[in-house]
């Protein structure tokens, strides 16, 4: 791995790890538990945060994929046992694809979001941001219990 994905990774890697342990001792029910009708639970953040992290390091792959990142805040009822293992394998993902990555991949076209388009270097900071920010709310909704 180059040395700025490498950097990029250790980044992702402790944000992941910092969600990971707020979560750790969260049951099911705690998982699937709104404290407030207009709050989120924690199974439609993560699976939302899953959603958008793999489609943005598909996009650095050089691959579309199409998912609704919106649609963990519109359902009525989550897996946890399925959003949980896809939490751990986006991660095991994300270092595939950087791992991958050339600088030369970094200029590359990556994807054109609400911000406008960005390139695969830009994509790899948005997504950590991306997260960095979902990761704030967990401690919104568990201080809440």
């Amino acid at each position: 791995m180059i040395a700025e994905a490498a950097d990029y990774f250790t980044l992702l890697k402790a944000i992941h790890q910092s969600i990971d342990d707020m979560t750790a001792s969260l049951t099911e029910e705690q998982w699937l538990r709104r404290p407030q009708e207009n709050f989120n639970n924690i199974a439609a953040i993560i699976d939302h945060v899953t959603r958008v992290e793999k489609r943005f390091m598909a996009a650095i792959a050089g691959e579309i994929i199409d998912t609704d990142a919106g649609a963990p805040f519109k359902a009525t009822h989550w897996n946890v046992g399925e959003i949980r293992q896809a939490w751990r394998d986006v991660l095991l993902y994300s270092e595939a694809v950087l791992d991958k990555c050339a600088e030369t991949d970094l200029v590359k076209p990556g994807l054109t979001l609400r911000i406008g388009e960005l390139n695969r270097r830009q994509l790899i900071v948005y997504t950590i941001a991306h997260t960095t920010h979902h990761r704030g709310q967990i401690p919104l909704v568990t201080k809440q219990f």
